[in-house]
């Protein structure tokens, strides 16, 4: 199962079948587009989590959070 969440009116989900993806839609999940495909860095993406319009994710290889919408991925440590 994936998981979903709203940032205003866009959805950004961890696909099922390809979890080192997050994928979004600006149309009500009618059509999604790839914004981040994973890496070694990044990892498997577990869960995500938000803050006003910042993007936090749960990986394997630790947390991460979006700079940039999405695109630019940073480790927390």
């Amino acid at each position: 199962m994936s998981q979903v969440i709203y940032i205003g009116l866009k959805l950004i989900k961890i696909p099922a079948e390809n979890r080192f993806q997050l994928i979004s839609s600006d149309n009500a999940g009618i059509s999604w587009q790839i914004i981040f495909e994973g890496s070694n860095e990044t990892g498997e993406f577990f869960e995500l989590g938000t803050k006003g319009k910042i993007v936090f994710a749960k990986t394997s290889n630790g947390k991460f959070r979006s700079v940039t919408g999405g695109r630019t991925w940073t480790k927390i440590r």
